[in-house]
């Protein structure tokens, strides 16, 4: 049983446990209004985060920009409201170089919610490890934090290569695998997310093959007396 003001709502335990799935009525204040913060379907539905490898867009793509909505849990207002946003540095292993996040949101006028941006960058540091950035709702003059389970939003964000497990199959196409070489690859593969013995003909991993070959002629030619070499110090081929 929970009492939430002049309301007692009950809810069984699965509820309790798994707020990400309860309804907006649900979430409500009449006393004193609260927010909760909700990530965009596409990258949170149903949970408390957001999961991002920037391995499957090109190399052109250096940052991302991710929306959530605060909240509101209780009624809207005739006027803005004011929602305060911090990070906290105890449960954040990015450091402020990797993203920019406002320090508040307003709720306008008879709305029920404001929208604010999250930018995420793709710093070198991401190809080695993965990162957090925790965001929680702090007080306001017109705004507390909703529940704890929907009272922050977490970012998780790398950009980490990791050997691709038909590897075998491509390796008479494209030679020994590195994590520079599969980085060039899909940086010259002009949109392909993938290669596979399965869904690719002889003649498409061949022209792939040629493609990525004369890419690199091309970078090794822009770049004299510094050939393109991968995590093992070895030059970078497609024999």
């Amino acid at each position: 049983m929970w009492t939430l003001g002049v309301f007692t709502i009950f809810l069984p335990l699965s509820s309790l446990l798994f707020s990400c799935s309860s309804t907006d009525e649900d979430f409500f204040y009449q006393d004193e209004p609260r927010v909760r913060l909700v990530g965009e379907n596409i990258w949170a539905a149903g949970t408390d985060s957001v999961n991002l490898s920037f391995v499957a867009f090109g190399s052109d793509i250096t940052e991302k920009e991710i929306l959530v909505d605060a909240q509101i849990m209780g009624g809207v207002a005739d006027r803005n409201r004011v929602v305060n946003l911090s990070i906290d540095p105890t449960l954040t292993t990015a450091d402020a170089s990797m993203y920019e996040c406002p320090t508040s949101v307003t709720v306008p006028a008879g709305e029920a919610k404001g929208t604010f941006s999250v930018k995420l960058k793709r710093v070198a540091a991401i190809q080695s490890k993965t990162v957090r950035l925790y965001i929680k709702v702090a007080d306001s003059s017109d705004f507390k934090p909703g529940v704890n389970e929907e009272n922050h939003i977490v970012m998780i964000w790398n950009d980490i290569f990791s050997r691709p497990n038909n590897w075998d199959k491509l390796q008479p196409y494209f030679g020994e695998y590195s994590d520079v070489k599969y980085r060039f690859m899909l940086a010259n593969s002009g949109g392909a997310g993938e290669f596979s013995t399965d869904t690719m003909s002889w003649a498409q991993l061949m022209s792939y093959k040629i493609r990525f070959q004369n890419a690199l002629n091309d970078y090794n030619a822009a770049h004299p007396g510094n050939p393109l070499t991968d995590e093992y110090g070895n030059l970078v081929t497609f024999e």
